[in-house]
């Protein structure tokens, strides 16, 4: 059993599905969750509701998908047409995939970060060196070659 459950009763006060229609879709729905987010299929999962809310949204987006119309006005040479039709994407935008991922992370914080492992050396750069004009990076291979210069000027 899976902390995210979805059934027909909570689709029901947000839209009119046939039962076997929102049963395929809310299968749909769940499979392609686990997917994006696989956290969700466990018993420990921390946010069900708030997975819920989002996979429903999706449902209920999906359905109503293909709804609109496609309007052809005319006035003498002119014409114009409107398309108000939702056509069906993919069963996720990205910012609930996002949403969906960021459930998973929990509450602690993680990130990216870096260590700088090259010593910074002073003094041992060509003149033409891209840090003597103030770039961040070194153009010349004094960090490459520990502190002198890969290649000279002169002799």
């Amino acid at each position: 059993m899976t902390a995210v459950t979805l059934v027909l009763a909570d689709l029901a006060p947000f839209a009119d599905i046939e039962s076997v229609k929102a049963q395929a879709m809310i299968d749909d729905a769940l499979a392609t969750a686990a997917r994006i987010a696989p956290c969700m299929t466990e018993e420990t999962f921390e946010y069900p509701a708030a997975a819920k809310a989002i996979l429903r949204g999706a449902i209920i987006r999906w359905h109503d998908a293909g709804s609109g119309a496609l309007q052809s006005q005319t006035a003498g040479p002119f014409g114009q047409v409107v398309d108000t039709r939702q056509p069906r994407r993919g069963m996720f935008w990205p910012s609930e995939i996002e949403q969906l991922q960021d459930l998973c992370k929990g509450s602690e914080l993680s990130g990216a970060f870096s260590i700088d492992t090259l010593p910074t050396f002073t003094g041992a750069h060509n003149d033409t060196c891209s840090i003597n004009f103030g770039a961040l990076y070194c153009s010349c291979g004094a960090v490459l070659t520990q502190a002198l210069p890969l290649y000279e000027y002169g002799t």
